[in-house]
């Protein structure tokens, strides 16, 4: 069981750094590993990017929780944070998706770039605490 959440975490932090890192905002030299796969695959990354990292989310607090997930305050609120995290990263994507034309300075980008990962992990570590602490 240890050896999974293990790799989960891996797996989390390999989906922080795809995130983060996938667009271009602060500059030409930082991101863009969205076109990892090439240009066309752009934007199924774009989608399949945060739903694996949710995904990989969930499954760590599952494991955790020797298989079982309980949802109260202690876990509600990383799961929370997380997904707020989430969608402040992608705000860009979803305005284009919309069609929104929403625009975002470079200031934002680069507190994101730093708030994202910071709450990601600690989000991403409660959750599987919460979870491992309700079992006992």
């Amino acid at each position: 069981m240890k050896f999974k959440s293990e790799v989960l975490a891996l797996l989390f932090g390999a989906f922080v750094i795809l995130l983060n890192f996938g667009d271009s905002h602060t500059g030409p030299t930082i991101g863009n590993l969205d076109t990892i796969f090439g240009l066309p695959f752009w934007p199924l990354m774009d989608v399949i990017y945060p739903l694996a990292s949710i995904f990989i989310f969930i499954a760590y607090g599952r494991t955790k929780g020797n298989g079982s997930l309980k949802f109260n305050v202690k876990t509600a609120l990383p799961l929370l944070a997380f997904l707020l995290a989430l969608v402040l990263l992608s705000l860009d994507d979803i305005s284009l998706v919309l069609n929104l034309g929403l625009g975002f300075p470079k200031a934002y980008w680069i507190a994101i770039m730093w708030l994202y990962p910071t709450i990601s992990f600690l989000a991403f570590f409660s959750f599987g605490q919460g979870n491992q602490n309700e079992q006992r």
